[in-house]
């Protein structure tokens, strides 16, 4: 392009339109807003229909949560409107998808879901019995027999050596507080040859078998496996009101409370029992709940009651450890006493790091119970 025709061009008169007052422009720029843009109601309403929407996707995980609610009026409300909305969804089909994946998960089929009381489990229970074994004695005249009765019990200590080829079989079992424990058994056992497997649910515990029953869920675990040690972690879920088989309510801090809660834990315990095989049952930490606390307080007093009359059963007590009788603390001394964060914030919950102090104290009973030289 030659010099001349680019000065013509840059020089050349423009079309001239009316220009914008600062008024005109402000309207149209209000104008535009208003149609790009959506108004509060229509927001909220957006926002409440989505909701609702995805309340009856996945209407089987609000009966879940009603169901795990303390037993109460409350909770009968809760559960009732829960089951309504879900027979909504039923019926409009859209909660088929959430129900699909549960079932292609699994979840919802095991025996701690589908059984609903301890009693049933017990029934249809053969506990391992302790043998007794006859040997007749022949006195010494050689004309006559006596019959002498010996009893076999189970072992306190079933020692064996553990290799890496015969690693020792674990099983890891409990509410929400299992899983940071579980992480610390599993990936920090240094030279200990061990098979863990884990199981924990959040909300669970011994007072509600009907939102999820422990004893009948680990009874379907050991068809399947027969793990040596079993590590129980629970209870911080159970000061809360309870049903007897008859469906009577048991209000909670009662005499009858502990004695029902006692005989849970006694029945899932001896359903653990076999040859071999020793269980574990770590203890509740002080908790920053005033009645909480002495609420697990007292179970600890209740479990240890139950624990000193089983031989294959070991309290691994972290009570003293995170406050012990000073009460709740977040920052407590570390084993190796410096002053360390221990709780999460919700005032129940170990944190990963305490996770580690309780597994280095599982260990510990590990390394007296097995020899792992191997």
């Amino acid at each position: 392009m030659k010099y001349s025709e680019s000065l013509e061009r840059a020089t050349r008169r423009k079309i001239s339109t009316d220009a914008w007052t600062d008024e005109q422009f402000r309207e149209a720029r209000e104008k535009d807003l208003s149609e790009r843009t959506a108004g509060t109601w229509q927001v909220v309403a957006a926002a409440l229909g989505s909701l609702a929407l995805a309340a009856l996707l996945t209407t089987a995980k609000l009966v879940e949560i009603a169901e795990r609610q303390p037993l109460g009026t409350w909770r009968d409300r809760q559960l009732s409107v829960a089951h309504g909305v879900d027979r909504l969804a039923n019926f409009l089909s859209l909660n088929r998808p959430y129900d699909l994946v549960i079932d292609i998960r699994g979840s919802g089929t095991s025996a701690g879901r589908q059984i609903d009381t301890i009693d049933a489990v017990v029934s249809s229970t053969v506990v391992p019995p302790v043998t007794t074994t006859t040997a007749a004695a022949v006195s010494s005249d050689t004309t006559s027999t006596t019959s002498t009765s010996t009893t076999t019990t189970l072992s306190p200590y079933p020692i064996r050596t553990v290799t890496a080829a015969d690693p020792l079989r674990v099983f890891l079992a409990g509410d929400s507080q299992m899983e940071f424990l579980s992480q610390a058994v599993s990936t920090e056992s240094g030279p200990r040859a061990l098979q863990v497997d884990v199981e924990f649910h959040i909300s669970t515990g011994l007072a509600r078998p009907d939102y999820f029953n422990w004893p009948a869920e680990l009874v379907a675990i050991l068809d399947k496996s027969d793990p040596e040690a079993v590590v129980l972690f629970m209870g911080a879920n159970d000061h809360q009101d309870m049903a007897d088989v008859d469906g009577n309510r048991i209000v909670r801090d009662t005499p009858e409370w502990e004695a029902e809660w006692s005989r849970r834990l006694e029945v899932t315990l001896d359903l653990l029992r076999a040859p071999g095989r020793q269980v574990f049952w770590v203890t509740q930490p002080p908790m920053r709940d005033a009645d909480l606390n002495a609420a697990v307080s007292r179970m600890n007093e209740l479990a240890a009651a139950v624990i000193d009359a089983r031989d294959f059963v070991t309290a691994v007590d972290i009570w003293p450890m995170f406050g012990g009788e000073r009460g709740f603390s977040t920052r407590v001394a570390s084993p190796d006493g410096d002053i360390t964060s221990a709780r999460v914030n919700d005032g129940v919950h170990l944190n990963r790091t305490a996770a580690s102090w309780v597994a280095d104290l599982i260990f510990a009973d590990f390394d007296r119970v097995w020899d792992f030289a191997g």
